[in-house]
């Protein structure tokens, strides 16, 4: 694991998407899982840190994307953590429903993860969160809704720290050797146009660290770049 603020790591290696670890007096939270592939990475890296699984409390979804979810029932099935996503979210969390596409490729993906749900151990959602809660996970973090990617898609803020978890609202970029942030890929979005329209409720927030689903964290100046992204044509 690498650390980010004193609170927050990143673990290393783990496969297309970043998983986060927050520490606190009440125990351990992940932000998302990733891949059912890298759950073993996850684990082996909490007990180099001198910490147990059953210390894994919660684990809030910023989405329901099996690159960010994925692994959940087997760390739910090692941990007992709870599981809190967005209101909007639960039925895909819970496998009641299937998430809506608006490209083919997503269509295909859908339909290949409800021909493997069976598979899948039931899975419900311990709270259902809602915009403008504050929980009181790292001091209180502030749950701001973002629809688009997903109908259920959230961002975590944390304003005494100026910390934002965008999950796949954002994307860090590297160009000309130097990082910019961008949309997300509308292929993935389930609407590409309220996917881009939804970043406008993170204007103006104070943020200096951004923690984005893939790519690399950004540990200075976020609030800038994403003030630059919207005044983009």
């Amino acid at each position: 694991m690498r650390q980010i603020t004193p609170t927050v790591c990143i673990f290393d290696g783990l496969p297309v998407s970043n998983v986060y670890l927050l520490t606190s007096d009440s125990g351990l939270t992940l932000i998302d899982t990733g891949l059912a592939a890298g759950v073993g990475a996850i684990l082996t890296q909490l007990e180099a840190g001198g910490r147990k699984t059953s210390d894994l409390r919660t684990i809030v979804l910023t989405h329901a994307h099996g690159d960010h979810a994925g692994g959940l029932p087997a760390l739910v099935a090692r941990s007992g953590a709870q599981v809190w996503a967005y209101r909007d979210e639960v039925p895909y969390v819970e496998g009641t429903q299937s998430l809506p596409a608006s490209f083919w490729l997503m269509r295909l993906m859908g339909w290949l993860s409800a021909r493997s749900a069976s598979k899948k151990p039931v899975l419900k959602v311990s709270r259902a969160l809602v915009d403008g809660e504050r929980l009181d996970t790292l001091g209180g973090l502030q749950v701001i809704h973002v629809p688009g990617h997903t109908p259920g898609s959230l961002c975590l803020y944390q304003p005494e720290q100026k910390l934002l978890f965008c999950g796949d609202v954002l994307a860090p970029k590297r160009r000309g050797g130097a990082i910019r942030l961008d949309y997300a890929p509308a292929i993935y979005c389930v609407d590409p146009a309220q996917a881009r329209q939804t970043v406008r409720r993170l204007e103006g927030l104070p943020v200096e660290v951004l923690c984005p689903g893939h790519g690399q964290p950004v540990l200075h100046g976020a609030g800038e770049m994403i003030r630059q992204l919207l005044e983009r044509p």
